[in-house]
């Protein structure tokens, strides 16, 4: 992108850049269309003003990290949601506009132009074409080079240039917690659905969201950070109960651990107002905490405490900070949340530790560390015979070694999940995982109206938890309602980015039948080079590109499908789908790719 025939000082000067009907004011930091602001993330704002400026021409995805999150340790699903909530927000438009460049990049296509703010002449309006440099060539490495978002514009183009946490709580007072006292909460809103025509982002209420930061282990044994995990993870499962709270998930916050970042950066990253931080060291059989909650508007401490407890205590170490953080908050609190909430797992502090252990392998499953889970959890349940948590995620681990294909006898291991699974809720009616591991196994039968009630279950009783969103958005997409599939699944990736295999397949799926092909493309390449042996995401892969006419990459990923998986049958691929013109998009793909010739 370059300027023609502008007095670099105007171009400093511009505040504001048009592209067709869209105007992006950098001055409030706003996006709008026909003069109406439509709700954009400060990330996702960052990243829409960075491919403005470099209009036409292929923008890396390395770049966009280094201008957009420099000196943070990010994965690919920040920048794929920022694009996602791009494309949404500028709607038809969006396809149109932000072209992905598979395997490299993104281009934005479109002419620009600045127009005059308040107090700029319309004399000082600068045109900008896309035209005047070849769209995949590479940038000059001196005027062309990244800038972070902050930096300040120059004449050959305008550019923009945490430690451990936790959640705390207890009531300050408890009667007047659990007498409802509420606070109305005016925040930003950080989805960015509804009407884009009229939402303003500074006039819309929503749920405090709150982030939990890994805790810092400041143990002497190393071997035991698992433990300062387990509690952070545990703690954002107890505080995800309250159902007056948005609280964002462990894979979320994971990326932070042991890299600090103030709470500004951290407002602006994950849309929260809240963060808990803090430390854990254990010694002998002590558990000391400190932890902190900061408001990320002003990094005012809201709230601090220091906790020194019998390592047997842990469990009501857990409850005090939870329950610490909520009366902080003033949130609206119900008898059913707090005895939830209260609930205590185990009385074996052995058998908590083997869960604890096995809990990495369920979050990043292998076929390996999957095999050594379901030993540590069995060691658990061995230990206590009552301990619900184990028994569910021991289901678990029989239901990914069969949606990843694990499994040596498919049904085998489906019927011991679903024994595994009740076996929880005859322990604890209101184990979470264990009713989405059932609504799972339903969507794997076609049983979809028993899978909704399982997950609208576990969603009652944790409103934050993403599993069980992304549970009933595979519900959603099956069924036909790929509109309300798509808003679902995003949600869930809103709180937690990183989607498990089987779910960002699905909103793979679910983008590609609503046609939106960059977007199936670019969660399908995703979902390979995270997950190995996420073989089924070539499936749509192939048909996204076939029908996104890039003939060459469909036969290479048609290639690719018959090496790894030689029985893939197209015929019965997708005859889960309800709607049967969903079936026959799918299989129009199959026959352009080369897969079908039914």
């Amino acid at each position: 992108m370059t300027t023609r025939n502008v007095d670099p000082l105007a171009q400093m000067r511009a505040k504001r850049l048009q592209f067709g009907r869209y105007v992006l004011d950098l001055d409030r930091g706003c996006l709008f269309l026909d003069g109406n602001e439509i709700a954009l993330r400060p990330k996702t704002f960052a990243v829409l003003h960075y491919l403005i400026e470099n209009a036409g021409r292929l923008v890396s995805k390395d770049e966009l990290f280094a201008a957009i999150w420099p000196n943070i340790a990010v994965t690919d699903d920040a920048l794929v949601q920022s694009i996602g909530e791009l494309r949404r927000a500028l709607g038809d438009d969006g396809p149109r506009l932000i072209k992905t460049i598979p395997r490299r990049g993104y281009r934005f296509e479109s002419d620009v132009s600045v127009v005059p703010s308040t107090g700029q002449s319309s004399a000082d309006a600068i045109s900008v074409s896309n035209t005047s440099q070849a769209a995949d060539q590479p940038p000059d490495p001196v005027t062309r080079a990244p800038t972070p978002p902050t930096a300040l514009t120059t004449p050959a183009g305008l550019r923009i240039g945490l430690i451990a946490s936790l959640t705390l709580a207890f009531f300050l007072a408890v009667g007047v917690l659990w007498s409802g006292i509420a606070t109305e909460w005016k925040l930003i809103k950080v989805l960015g659905y509804g009407d884009r025509s009229t939402t303003k982002s500074s006039e819309i209420g929503a749920k405090p969201a709150i982030a939990v930061f890994p805790l810092v282990d400041q143990s002497d044994d190393s071997a035991r950070e698992y433990f300062t995990d387990g509690l952070t993870q545990d703690i954002i499962n107890a505080l995800g109960r309250f159902s007056s709270l948005t609280v964002m998930s462990w894979n979320a916050v994971f990326p932070y651990k042991g890299k600090p970042a103030s709470p500004d950066e951290i407002r602006r990253s994950l849309s929260v107002s809240y963060l808990v931080e803090g430390s854990v060291r254990q010694s002998s059989d002590r558990v000391r905490v400190n932890a902190q909650l900061v408001d990320t508007t002003d990094g005012r401490v809201l709230w601090s405490a220091r906790f020194d407890e019998a390592l047997a205590d842990v469990f009501m170490l857990q409850d005090t900070i939870t329950t610490q953080i909520v009366g902080a908050l003033a949130v609206r609190v119900t008898e059913i949340e707090q005895r939830r909430v209260f609930a205590k797992p185990t009385e074996n502090l052995e058998a908590y530790d083997y869960t604890l252990r096995a809990r990495p392998a369920l979050q990043r499953p292998t076929r390996a560390n999957n095999v050594e889970a379901r030993a540590l959890l069995r060691r658990a349940i061995e230990l206590d015979p009552n301990y619900a948590a184990a028994y569910a995620a021991l289901a678990e681990t029989y239901h990914i070694a069969t949606s990843m294909g694990w499994a040596e006898s498919p049904s085998a291991f489906l019927r011991r999940a679903e024994e595994l699974a009740n076996q929880a809720l005859s322990l604890d009616d209101s184990e979470v995982r264990a009713r989405i591991i059932l609504g799972r196994i339903h969507i794997f039968y076609q049983r979809y109206e028993h899978a909704k009630a399982e997950i609208d279950r576990a969603i009652a009783i944790n409103p934050n938890d993403a599993h069980g969103l992304a549970g009933r958005g595979n519900i959603l997409m099956w069924s036909g309602q790929t509109d309300a599939a798509i808003e679902t699944l995003e949600l869930a990736q809103r709180i937690d980015p990183e989607l498990n295999a089987i779910d960002r397949f699905a909103l793979s799926l679910a983008y590609y039948l609503k046609r939106r092909y960059d977007a199936a493309i670019e969660q399908a390449e995703l979902n390979l080079r995270t997950t190995a042996g996420a073989n089924f995401s070539l499936i749509v892969l192939a048909a996204a590109y076939a029908q996104h006419n890039q003939a060459e990459d469909a036969a290479r990923v048609v290639t690719t499908i018959r090496r790894v998986d030689p029985t893939f049958d197209p015929q019965t691929f997708g005859s889960k789908f309800l709607n049967p013109a969903d079936l026959e998009h799918l299989r129009d793909g199959f026959r352009k790719a080369g897969l079908y010739t039914g």
